[in-house]
C-alpha cells in the first residue's frame, strides 16, 4: 500500500536530483560546447519534462494508487540509469562532441522525470498543494546540493553520486514492506559508494571531459601552429567552471589559465627579482597594449592600482615592474588565485610574496561600488568571455562590468590624477566602449564635449586598449608620451589616438569612428551608431548585453524561438484535436480557458524568475550567490505557500487563484521598484547580511507564487478533470520554455525591468479570467 508520505518523499528526491542534474550537466556542457549550447539545456530540461508529461497523458491508463509502487520503483531505477549513461558518455570524445548523441543523453532523464511528475500529479491531485510543495522544496535542495557536489567532487562525479542516491531510494521503497535488515544493508552499501566518491574528491574517475573545438575555445587557438602540444597540468572544478593550467612543449615562458577552455589568461615566468628583469619577459610585456600605458605614469600617478579580473597575473606583474606602490587585484574565480599561488616557483610569487600586492576574491563591479578608496589606476583586461561562467544559465553570459553606470562608478573611484585602462578583445568592442564612456561622462557632469581630450588609444591585432583619464590630457603630457613611444621596441602596440596630434597618427577604423563623432553633434551620435552593421549602442545595468554584437534579435534566439513556438503548438494542438471528438462543446470551451490559464502561469513565472535573477547579481556581487539566494528563497516560499494555502478557507478555488494573482502583482511591483533601493542602501554592509535580507524580502513573493499552479490542479480535480492533468502539466512546462526565450528577447531589446513587468501582466490575465463571470459559470467549484 503506497501512502502519501512515501509519495512526498519520492517526489522530493526526484525534484532534487532533476535540478541538480540540470546544473551539473550545464557545467559539463560549458566545457565541451559554447555558451548558447549550455543555455539550450534550460529548454531541453523543460522540453523533456513536458514531453514526459504528454507521453504519460497518452500512454498510461488510469491506475489505482496502490498499483503505483512498482511503477514508481521502476521509474526511479531507470532515471538513475539514465544519469549513469550520461556520466559514461560525457567522457567519450566521439559521443560528447556529437550534438545529437550528447543532447539525447541529456533530454532522456528529464523525459523520465516528466513521466514521474505527471503520474504523481494525476493520481494525487487531491493533495496537489502538498505535492507541489514537496516538488519545490526538493528543487531548492537540488540547487544547493549541486553547488556542494561541484565544489567537493566535480560535475561528473556529482552525477554519479545522484545516480547512486536514486538507486538507493528506489530500493528502499521497493523493499520497505520486507525485512528492515534489507534497508540497513542498502543504506550501508550506498554510504560506502558515496564515501569512496568523497575520498576520490575532484579526481576524474573516467577520462577528463573533453574541450570542444570551437572558435571561442582559446585553448585550441592560443598558438597558430596546431602541432604545438598542450599539456593540462592542473584542473580544478568550481561553480565558475573548470579552471585548467596549460603548459606547452615549445616554450616555458608563458603558461595559460583557461576557464572551460576559453578566456585564456597568461601567467608569465618571473624570478621575483625586480632589479634584474628577464629580457624575454620585458619583450612580452612591451608587446601588450595594456602594459605600455603604465610606462607613461609619473610617480604621483601610481600610488595605487585596482586590477579587475587579474587572472594569471600579467597586469599585476606589469604594475609591480613599473613601480606602482600598492596593487589590489579583485578576482571572482578563487581557483585562478590558488593556481597562481601554487605555481609561485614559476611566477615569482606575485600573489603571495610581495607585501604591496593584495588579491581579493569577489566580483569587480561589486567591489568598486562598496570601496571607499580612490585609485590612481583602475585596470580591466579582457573582462569577459562568451563562455557560461556560473552555474546559472539564466545569466546569459553577460555582466555589469561595462555598463554606463559601471563607468560612472569607476570614474567616481578615481583620484584626481586617475585613469581607467581597458583592454578589449577587438575594435568593435572598443567602439562600443567609447560610446558607453561618452554617455557616462554626460551623466557624471564631466565635459562630454571635450571627451576626446580624456582618451588615448593603443591598437594591436587582437587586444586594443583605451586609457580614460579623469582630467583632460595637457599638451605637455601628450608630448612626453610621444617621446617615450619612440624609445620602445618595434613590436610595441601602435599609438593610434591622442588628443591634439590626431592627424599625424596612423589612420584606423577607430580613428574614423572618433572623427565622425567629433565632427557631428550629440544628436548625430545615434545616427552614427545606427550606420554600423554591429550593435554599438551603450548598455545599462538593466540591459547589460555589451558583448551581443547583433542588432535586433540574435539569429540564435530567432531560430530557438521558432523551434519553441512549434513545440508549444504541438503540445497544445495535438491533444486538443484528439479530445475534440470526445467532449461536448461546453467542455471544449472549458479546455480553452484552462489552456490559457496554464499558459499564462508558465510564461509569466519564467519571465519573472529570469528577470529577477539578473537584477540581483548587481547587489549580491555574484551570479552564483544571486542564483542560490533567489532559488532557495522563491522555491522555499513557494513550497510553504503551496503547502499552507489549503488550510485557508476560500469560497471557491477560482477566487483563491484570482486574489492570489492580484497579490502577486502588487508584491511584484514592490520587488522590482522598491527592493533595489533597499539593497543599494545595504551595499556598504557585508555580503552575508545582504544575502539574508534578500532571502527574507523574497520569501513573501515566493509564498504567493506557489499558490496558482497547485490551485489550478485542484480546480481540475474538484471538477472531475483529473485525466487532463498530465496534459496541462506539459502545457505549463512547454510555455515555461517560451517564457525563458521571451525573457531573453525582451531583456535584450528593452531591459530586465520591462521583461519583469510583462511577466506580471500574465498573472494579471490569470486574475481577470478566474474572477470573470464566464469562469464562474464554467467552473462553479
Amino acid at each position: 500500500m503506497i501512502n502519501n508520505r512515501m509519495i512526498l518523499y519520492s517526489l522530493f528526491v526526484v525534484s532534487s536530483s532533476t535540478l541538480c542534474f540540470e546544473i551539473l550537466a550545464t557545467r559539463i556542457t560549458s566545457v565541451i560546447f559554447v555558451n548558447h549550447f549550455a543555455f539550450i539545456i534550460i529548454s531541453l530540461a523543460i522540453l523533456g519534462l513536458s514531453l514526459g508529461a504528454i507521453f504519460a497523458h497518452y500512454y498510461f491508463d488510469k491506475r489505482k494508487p496502490t498499483s503505483l509502487v512498482s511503477s514508481l520503483t521502476k521509474n526511479l531505477i531507470i532515471l538513475s540509469i539514465s544519469y549513469l549513461v550520461f556520466f559514461l558518455f560525457s567522457s567519450i570524445d566521439a559521443i560528447a562532441t556529437n550534438y545529437f548523441l550528447y543532447f539525447a543523453t541529456i533530454i532522456i532523464p528529464f523525459f523520465l522525470s516528466g513521466i514521474f511528475y505527471a503520474n504523481v500529479f494525476k493520481h494525487f491531485a487531491h493533495i496537489s498543494y502538498k505535492i507541489y510543495g514537496a516538488d519545490l522544496i526538493g528543487s531548492a535542495t537540488g540547487s544547493i546540493l549541486a553547488i556542494a557536489l561541484i565544489t567537493y567532487l566535480n560535475p561528473s562525479n556529482g552525477i554519479l553520486a545522484i545516480s547512486i542516491l536514486l538507486i538507493s531510494v528506489a530500493l528502499s521503497i521497493s523493499i520497505s514492506q520486507y525485512n528492515k535488515l534489507y534497508n540497513v544493508i542498502s543504506f550501508f552499501i550506498t554510504l560506502s559508494l558515496l564515501g569512496f566518491l568523497s575520498l576520490n574528491g575532484q579526481n576524474s574517475i573516467l577520462k577528463k571531459i573533453p574541450i570542444g573545438e570551437f572558435a571561442e575555445k582559446d585553448f585550441h587557438f592560443t598558438y597558430p601552429n596546431r602541432n604545438i602540444q598542450k599539456i593540462i597540468t592542473d584542473s580544478r572544478w568550481s561553480i565558475y567552471g573548470r579552471a585548467d593550467l596549460v603548459e606547452y612543449n615549445h616554450q616555458d615562458v608563458v603558461r595559460h589559465l583557461f576557464i572551460d577552455g576559453a578566456a585564456g589568461t597568461p601567467m608569465l615566468r618571473f624570478d621575483g627579482n625586480l632589479n634584474n628583469q628577464d629580457p624575454i619577459l620585458s619583450k612580452l610585456l612591451l608587446e601588450s597594449s595594456g602594459f605600455v600605458p603604465l610606462l607613461f605614469l609619473q610617480p604621483n600617478e601610481k600610488n595605487n592600482m585596482l586590477v579587475i579580473g587579474p587572472g594569471g597575473g600579467r597586469e599585476i606583474l606589469g604594475g609591480l615592474l613599473t613601480g606602482v606602490s600598492n596593487i589590489v587585484g579583485i578576482e571572482i574565480n578563487p581557483d585562478f588565485v590558488n593556481v597562481v599561488k601554487d605555481n609561485e616557483s614559476f611566477n615569482g610569487g606575485i600573489y603571495s610574496q610581495f607585501p604591496n600586492i593584495k588579491i581579493k576574491i569577489g566580483e569587480g563591479r561589486q567591489y568598486v561600488k562598496r570601496s571607499k578608496e580612490n585609485y590612481d589606476i583602475i585596470f580591466m583586461s579582457l573582462p569577459s568571455t562568451q563562455q557560461l561562467q556560473s552555474i546559472d544559465n539564466f545569466a546569459l553570459s553577460e555582466n555589469h562590468l561595462l555598463t554606463v553606470e559601471a563607468i560612472e562608478d569607476y570614474l567616481n573611484n578615481l583620484t584626481d590624477e586617475g585613469r581607467l585602462i581597458f583592454t578589449m578583445h577587438n575594435t568593435w568592442e572598443l567602439k562600443r566602449l567609447i560610446v558607453t564612456i561618452i554617455k557616462a561622462f554626460e551623466k557624471t557632469g564631466l565635459n562630454a564635449n571635450n571627451i576626446f581630450d580624456h582618451l588615448i588609444i593603443f591598437e594591436s591585432e587582437y587586444a586594443p586598449s583605451i586609457i580614460v583619464q579623469k582630467k583632460p590630457y595637457s599638451r605637455e603630457q601628450i608630448g612626453n608620451r610621444f617621446q617615450l613611444m619612440n624609445t620602445l621596441i618595434e613590436e610595441a602596440p601602435d599609438l593610434t589616438y591622442v588628443p591634439y596630434f590626431w592627424d599625424i597618427l596612423k589612420n584606423t577604423t577607430v580613428n574614423n569612428f572618433l572623427r565622425r563623432i567629433k565632427n557631428g553633434n550629440t544628436n548625430s551620435l545615434n545616427v552614427i551608431i545606427d550606420s554600423y552593421d554591429f550593435d554599438l549602442k551603450p548598455v545599462s545595468d538593466d540591459n547589460p548585453y555589451f558583448f551581443n554584437i547583433e542588432k535586433g534579435i540574435p539569429s540564435l534566439y530567432s531560430k530557438l524561438t521558432i523551434f519553441v513556438l512549434i513545440l508549444c503548438l504541438v503540445v497544445l494542438v495535438v491533444p486538443f484535436l484528439s479530445i475534440r471528438k470526445s467532449v461536448s462543446d461546453n467542455d471544449y470551451n472549458n479546455m480553452i480557458l484552462l489552456i490559457l490559464l496554464f499558459t499564462s502561469i508558465g510564461v509569466g513565472f519564467m519571465m519573472i524568475e529570469i528577470s529577477l535573477f539578473q537584477k540581483l547579481i548587481l547587489y549580491l556581487g555574484s551570479p552564483t550567490i544571486s542564483l542560490s539566494v533567489l532559488l532557495s528563497s522563491l522555491l522555499i516560499g513557494m513550497g510553504v505557500g503551496s503547502y499552507k494555502i489549503n488550510s485557508i478557507s476560500f469560497k471557491t478555488i477560482r477566487k483563491k487563484i484570482g486574489l492570489t494573482c492580484g497579490i502577486i502583482i502588487g508584491l511584484g511591483l514592490i520587488v522590482i521598484f522598491l527592493f533595489p533601493i533597499i539593497l543599494d542602501y545595504l551595499l556598504p554592509y557585508n555580503l552575508m547580511l545582504r544575502a539574508i535580507v534578500t532571502f527574507v524580502l523574497m520569501l513573501p513573493f515566493g509564498f504567493f507564487l506557489g499558490i496558482p499552479f497547485p490551485s489550478l490542479l485542484d480546480l481540475l480535480n474538484k471538477n472531475g478533470l483529473n485525466e487532463f492533468i498530465p496534459w496541462m502539466y506539459g502545457i505549463n512546462g512547454s510555455m515555461s520554455v517560451l517564457g525563458s526565450i521571451l525573457a531573453v528577447l525582451l531583456s535584450m531589446s528593452t531591459g530586465y525591468t520591462p521583461s519583469f513587468l510583462v511577466g506580471l501582466t500574465f498573472y494579471l490575465l490569470v486574475c481577470l479570467i478566474t474572477l470573470s463571470p464566464t469562469m464562474a459559470r464554467t467552473f462553479p467549484k
